[in-house]
């Protein structure tokens, strides 16, 4: 199943880099919802089990029973703990990635192409009860359909997109990035940062993504605006990993280099 027609965003960085997107349709998003439903199922089962199981031992019965009426309220109030807290959970601590997402290479991003905060996260996931009226998602498939960027309703609130990163074009990025950093090694002999892994962790998701928009935008002779954009970033980075900046007398080599130094822990 395929998405169309295509749609895309730009997402504008706080250090003023534009990222751009493929966004998500209503095709892939279903097939991804399609394994997490099943996950859900699962784990719904394995519950029912559990609490089948407890009544038989307090009520010598796999049924419900009148003295038992606490337990099935207890259960329907964890399986909707466990699907919601699911989804959370997956969103905010797994990259903007559910098992669903990840399968299809789908992930969810807030406004400026950065992880989306947990507040995001649990603000689209409690909209999805909204998203599923009046049946079937049907409120959010037509808010998808009148969407540029292909949000349901949820999205809308909480700020966020699901963009699509499928590994063909992971793969043609990643070699268009790797000839511009051989073109730039050609010129310019780059750093040895050796980063400790304490600076390692310094480095979030947000921090990583506006390195690969960097590398993906650099070009031999940049323009003026460019090269301002890339000083910013090169401060950020100074500042974050504690570099003494006049140590590095071109930005883009030690951008280059850190590029390297990292994708290792990134790039998947």
């Amino acid at each position: 199943m395929h998405d169309l027609p295509e749609k895309g965003t730009t997402l504008l960085t706080p250090e003023q880099v534009r990222l751009q997107y493929r966004t998500a349709g209503i095709g892939s998003r279903v097939l991804a919802h399609l394994v997490d439903a099943l996950l859900m199922l699962a784990a719904a089962l394995l519950i029912l089990l559990g609490f089948a199981g407890a009544m038989y031992l307090l009520s010598k019965t796999w049924l419900p029973s009148s003295g038992s009426d606490y337990l099935v309220a207890i259960m329907i109030i964890l399986m909707l703990v466990v699907v919601i807290g699911y989804f959370i959970g997956m969103e905010a601590y797994r990259g903007g990635q559910t098992v669903g997402k990840k399968a299809f290479g789908l992930r969810v991003v807030n406004s400026r192409g950065g992880s989306a905060s947990l507040l995001s996260v649990i603000i689209r996931n409690l909209f999805r009860l909204i998203d599923l009226l009046p049946v079937g998602y049907f409120a959010g498939a037509v808010a998808m359909m009148f969407s540029p960027s292909d949000k349901r309703i949820g999205d809308m609130v909480a700020g966020t997109v699901v963009v699509l990163e499928s590994g063909a074009e992971n793969k043609k990025r990643r070699t268009g990035v790797e000839r511009k950093l051989l073109r730039l090694q050609k010129t310019t002999a780059l750093p040895e940062l050796a980063l400790t892994e304490e600076q390692r962790k310094l480095v979030t998701p947000e921090d990583w993504q506006l390195l690969q928009g960097w590398a993906e935008r650099l070009e031999p002779s940049p323009e003026r605006r460019m090269m301002e954009m890339e000083y910013r970033i090169f401060i950020h980075f100074t500042e974050r990993l504690g570099h003494l900046r006049t140590l590095y007398a071109a930005p883009a080599a030690y951008l280059a280099a850190l590029y390297m130094d990292l994708r290792g822990d990134w790039e998947f």
